[in-house]
């Protein structure tokens, strides 16, 4: 049986010029790990935004999940 993906406890999108986006989207990523710590995952997904010259950046955050969890219940 397989795990379900754990609900995110943060996601944000960022729709801008493709240098600006990048910019924003790691600069969230730095403030997420510093607020949320190491603990969670984080991941950042691109996409083409609609405009020419525009990007769309995602950053998801999950926990991490506890390879331990089932030993402790």
């Amino acid at each position: 049986m397989t795990t379900p993906t754990p609900a995110p406890i943060a996601h944000i999108r960022v729709i801008a010029a493709t240098g600006h986006a990048q910019a924003l989207i790691a600069d969230i990523t730095a403030h997420a790990r510093t607020v949320l710590g190491e603990n969670a995952t984080y991941r950042i997904h691109t996409r083409p935004a609609r405009r020419t010259g525009h990007l769309r950046a995602y950053l998801t955050v999950t926990r991490k999940e506890d390879p331990d969890a089932d030993r402790h219940a």
